[in-house]
């Protein structure tokens, strides 16, 4: 095991970013500023919150700028271009929505490193592979971008009758007159709401290669990044295609307990979860 990168990851999941993004936040808007970036460039150095300390704040907030300048917004009046509801389906206020997506941003970065570091040393391929004889799953499905297709070379199921469902649905998609997850390969399928490779039982990603490397690491799709630590802030909701997205407001954090480092580091997470204000839910994917 790489006990650096194992190290390395743990300092990052001590050292939450968000504390830091709210500051500036209530800085930017309480404060005489045109930009966050001068907000950022005003940081004391160092900065010890109650759960964190930061030696050198300015350095990290600065990586995470591009994704923190949406704040600028709220000054501006410029609308979001998506739309966030709460648990009853009404409409959130501007400020709250536009601190969730920014909020979603960040961590959505900040959990791409961490979960990179800290997955790679465990040497698991869990979530590379169908499910096993012992499990009640018949299949897993792996979310992709139109873009992350290509990395995949397995047949294709894209037509009228698959882009008319989805991979839950009660009325199973047949393909060849099997129901689709019991074809025993790895496919590639267009639902209603997008695509996914489907894991059969037994299957395995065909990008995983014999020691448990993967062929295409450093282009791999984006759910492959954060596989088992994940930033639930916003749920995407299903809508019109063409309408503008639509998400619900969940401020949570997701951590799959199926995964060796999630469950050695269970703590770490939920002090991670604390200092980010979020609900930690501790979910099996594979049973």
């Amino acid at each position: 095991m790489n006990h650096k990168k194992i190290s390395q990851g743990l300092d990052l999941l001590h050292r939450p970013v968000m504390p830091l993004v709210s500051m500036v936040q209530f800085l930017y808007l309480t404060g005489p500023f045109d930009t966050v970036g001068e907000v950022i460039g005003e940081l004391p150095e160092p900065i010890d919150t109650e759960y964190v300390f930061y030696e050198r704040p300015v350095a990290l907030m600065r990586e995470y700028l591009p994704r923190v300048q949406a704040l600028e917004s709220l000054k501006s009046g410029r609308t979001p271009d998506c739309g966030v509801i709460d648990e009853h389906d009404e409409p959130v206020d501007r400020m709250t929505a536009v601190s969730a997506l920014v909020a979603q941003q960040v961590l959505t970065a900040e959990l791409e490193q961490i979960n990179s570091l800290l997955c790679g040393p465990c040497n698991c391929t869990l979530c590379c592979v169908g499910p096993d004889n012992s499990m009640n799953q018949e299949f897993f499905e792996i979310p992709l971008a139109r873009d992350e297709v290509d990395l995949f070379a397995v047949e294709r199921y894209d037509d009228e009758k698959s882009r008319s469902q989805c991979s839950g649905d009660e009325d199973e998609l047949d393909c060849d007159g099997l129901p689709f997850y019991r074809r025993r390969l790895p496919g590639l399928f267009h639902w209603r709401t997008g695509w996914s490779l489907i894991l059969p039982r037994d299957s395995r990603c065909p990008n995983l290669e014999a020691d448990g490397r993967c062929k295409v690491y450093p282009e791999r799709p984006a759910v492959c990044r954060r596989p088992q630590i994940f930033p639930y802030m916003l749920e995407p909701l299903d809508t019109d295609q063409g309408a503008a997205p639509v998400y619900r407001l969940r401020q949570s954090l997701l951590a799959v307990v199926d995964c060796p480092y999630v469950r050695d580091f269970k703590d770490d997470i939920a002090r991670y979860a604390a200092a980010s204000e979020l609900h930690l839910v501790l979910k099996e994917n594979k049973n």
